[in-house]
């Protein structure tokens, strides 16, 4: 018997067994190994000339590369619901961001309404306050002022009073002097006739 090489016997997989591969490779549950008839496998080695313990032996690595292949895939690829699981944890984690940066951000804004609030009320403090230093400076003013007018007003009585008084001695004086004068006059005229 002539030694063959296994791979003459096999024929390309059809889309059928592809698809039945491919399906059981990416289904969650296909933990399990692949459909498989190995007694038509063992046939068709013994048919290609292989012994009853080459078929055997082929079967078994076969069935154990299958078995290592599904294992380190399964490994590898993630089952349906750990995509479900881990596309749901990757919303909640886009949703938690966002509500935090939602969060933040009306918290700053929060923040800033306040401070431009404490600043409104700062302002109008320093308004009030700079109101009511100007207020306080023109009610001093007005009160010096008057001060000053009543000090005015007192000495002009005063020099009314000093000028009338000085016109009434003065219209004395004149008169006083008038009449000393009339009187000289006369006395000397009297004084002139008689002599």
């Amino acid at each position: 018997m002539a030694w063959r090489r296994p791979m003459q016997w096999m024929r390309p997989a059809s889309r059928h067994q592809v698809a039945m591969y491919s399906n059981a490779l990416h289904d969650s549950t296909a933990k399990a190994a692949l459909p498989f008839d190995s007694n038509r496998f063992m046939t068709q080695l013994q048919h290609q000339g292989f012994s009853t313990e080459q078929s055997e032996a082929i079967l078994d690595a076969l069935k154990s590369t299958m078995k290592e292949s599904l294992e380190s895939q399964d490994a590898v690829l993630a089952t349906k619901s750990e995509h479900v699981q881990l596309k749901s944890e990757l919303t909640d984690r886009v949703f938690n961001s966002t509500l935090k940066f939602d969060i933040a951000q009306r918290h700053m804004r929060d923040l800033l309404e306040r401070d431009f609030n404490n600043l409104k009320q700062d302002i109008r403090m320093i308004e009030k306050n700079d109101f009511d230093k100007v207020r306080s400076e023109i009610i001093d003013m007005e009160k010096r002022f008057l001060v000053q007018k009543q000090l005015t007003d007192r000495m002009v009585h005063k020099l009314n009073l000093a000028n009338e008084t000085m016109e009434t001695m003065i219209m004395k004086f004149s008169v006083a002097g008038g009449a000393t004068l009339v009187v000289l006059i006369a006395l000397v005229g009297t004084y002139l006739e008689k002599s």
